[in-house]
């Protein structure tokens, strides 16, 4: 699922997962610890991922929804 919100919990609330992947920028932010409070509470763990050179969550974000849009993800 392609999130478009950073409100994760409302995310959580629609699908249910038992991750949540985020990059390493949120780490120590105020919504990161925000995030890891929150899913402590229903038993979400919060996944940092390392910091990639070059890659763009933004553009694989929205190279995402143009497949799901035009049907080509399947």
């Amino acid at each position: 699922m392609v999130d478009t919100t950073l409100e994760k919990m409302e995310a959580w609330r629609r699908v249910g997962f038992h991750r949540l992947f985020t990059g390493e920028d949120w780490k120590g932010t105020v919504r990161g610890a925000q995030w890891e409070r929150d899913f402590a509470e229903v038993g979400v763990e919060v996944v940092y991922l390392p910091y990639t050179a070059h890659v763009s969550s933004t553009t694989l974000r929205k190279s995402i929804q143009v497949l799901i849009d035009t049907g080509s993800g399947r």
